[in-house]
């Protein structure tokens, strides 16, 4: 399974938050100036010569911890973290991307579901944080309750359309596949530039000896990511299951 994932936050430095002093607010322009130079080093020592004068300024926590999650300082970046949450101990954001950090840098998946536990006590319908909390599960080889997970962000936010393709793939790992199909058809419906999407279906066709429909499926994979290996793999192997109906060799790749 992939790791879980996580992605540097988007900040507007434009937007700046009020200076306590006039030295406050050039440390500011001087971490827009570096970070929109390419200068991460210098915009880091930057924000921390601000957060010397206005250690109160949780937006500049959250700056920081981005920095050095781009720095793969992940420990660093947690830090920062829960220095953001000293200040607002009800910013469910910050628990949630803490959690990122743990699980996805740093492979602390317990500390990082409690992280994620947290968020969902502040803000129960986010369901993204619902999503984080399935891949940790996941991670941590508790697919039931990943699956649970999943649904609970799929719910909330039926657009959500990795929520409807983990779904889908657990359950065809477990080798349900007639429950698998519709949730992997949901999630090609709303993003049809899935190529994982596309591919666990074809597998799940594979699996049920539908072989022409899943030559559709990792044509299309293999169309998304033509340097996808695994789905050219498929595409090949599924060709050769048209042409001389050998027994079937594919199987789902490892959840881990």
């Amino acid at each position: 399974m992939k790791s879980i994932a996580f992605l540097l936050l988007a900040f507007s430095l434009a937007i700046i938050p009020p200076a306590m002093s006039q030295d406050a607010n050039y440390w500011l322009t001087q971490t827009q100036s570096d970070y929109n130079n390419g200068s991460t080093s210098l915009a880091l020592q930057d924000i921390d010569e601000y957060l010397g004068m206005n250690s109160s300024d949780t937006w500049a926590w959250s700056f920081k911890a981005n920095l050095l999650i781009k720095m793969k300082r992940y420990s660093e970046a947690v830090d920062s973290f829960d220095q953001l949450i000293l200040l607002d101990g009800s910013n469910a954001q910050a628990y949630n991307d803490r959690a990122l950090i743990l699980s996805g840098g740093m492979r602390q998946h317990e500390e990082a579901l409690n992280s994620l536990e947290t968020a969902l006590q502040i803000n129960p319908n986010n369901a993204n944080y619902w999503f984080n909390k399935g891949m940790v599960l996941e991670n941590m080889k508790s697919y039931a309750e990943a699956l649970e997970a999943y649904k609970q962000a799929a719910t909330i936010n039926p657009s959500l359309d990795r929520a409807w393709y983990r779904q889908g793939y657990l359950l065809a790992t477990e080798g349900s596949y007639n429950e698998s199909l519709p949730l992997l058809d949901k999630a090609i419906e709303i993003n049809s530039q899935d190529a994982d999407a596309w591919n666990t279906k074809g597998l799940v066709l594979m699996e049920q000896n539908s072989t022409k429909e899943a030559q559709i499926c990792f044509d299309r994979a293999a169309a998304l990511q033509p340097f996808g290996k695994d789905f050219q793999n498929n595409r090949q192997k599924a060709q050769g299951g048209i042409e001389n109906e050998p027994e079937k060799t594919m199987t789902f790749k490892s959840r881990q």
